[in-house]
């Protein structure tokens, strides 16, 4: 073989194998987030996790973690998370959705939760609740109280009173809802879904956080389906909820 040629050959060789190891490239921008399967064996035996595509124009910040000392709850300190993204404020379809929060021990202090609409000083619903076992609460609003209207941000709260004379000494926590349309991409990706874990993840990549996660829990809580534990747990993780996810303490509660 000729100079020429070999020199040739081994040109077109290397090319080949950069090729075969080019380095993988993603690229991310606000609209979507790219999650690599989790393969096991061959490629049928795999398991992707939870992806949370958040909206744009996230909106304001949210104060979603309020802690209190022990002697106002009569027992050890406690810790109030609301399940939500604390850098934006998240997103539901429902007229009347699901909340999720968490606290990390039983107190004897009653907890109220309260909804205020745009623009309001009143609350549009509001109720008392006992926080007396540790773990998830969850409440789903009823029909009594009015629906959230597309396109309008609401603001929620969720409080253990220690104090009804000093509201400074309660333990607060707070967030906003936005009620927005069900676009086609959605009504598309809801119609393929074959199963309530498909549903879930619909809803979580087009952006809406409260109905994938309110799917996630209800399946979850039941114990008997561990993939939704998989996921809902994936979820928290990725809105930076690392202590909620590996607390154990999955209790719903009306």
């Amino acid at each position: 073989m000729s100079k020429r040629k070999f020199t040739a050959t081994l040109g077109a060789a290397s090319l080949s194998l950069l090729g075969a190891f080019a380095p993988v490239s993603i690229s991310l921008n606000s609209q979507s987030q790219a999650f690599l399967p989790v393969v096991i064996g061959d490629a049928s035996a795999h398991a992707q996790l939870g992806n949370y595509v958040p909206p744009n124009g996230r909106g304001r910040m949210q104060r979603t973690e309020g802690s209190g000392a022990r002697g106002c709850t009569n027992s050890i300190p406690v810790t109030l998370n609301l399940l939500t993204p604390s850098d934006h404020t998240a997103r539901t379809t429902e007229a009347r959705p699901t909340f999720l929060w968490h606290i990390s021990n039983a107190t004897t202090a009653p907890m109220v939760f309260t909804l205020t609409a745009p623009g309001q000083n009143q609350p549009i619903y509001q109720k008392r609740l006992k926080a007396d076992k540790a773990g998830i609460m969850k409440l789903e609003l009823p029909e009594l109280a009015p629906e959230l209207g597309v396109g309008k941000e609401y603001r929620w709260t969720v409080a253990i009173v220690c104090n009804d004379k000093r509201p400074s000494q309660n333990i607060n926590a707070r967030a906003w809802i936005e009620r927005v349309a069900t676009t086609p991409q959605l009504k598309q990706k809801l119609a393929g879904a074959r199963n309530d874990n498909e549903r879930a993840l619909a809803y979580t990549q087009e952006g809406i956080w409260y109905d994938g996660m309110s799917i996630l829990n209800n399946l979850q809580s039941s114990r008997s389906n561990p993939k939704a534990t998989e996921l809902f747990t994936s979820l928290l993780k990725q809105v930076g909820l690392n202590k909620i996810a590996t607390a154990g303490n999955q209790r719903p509660t009306n």
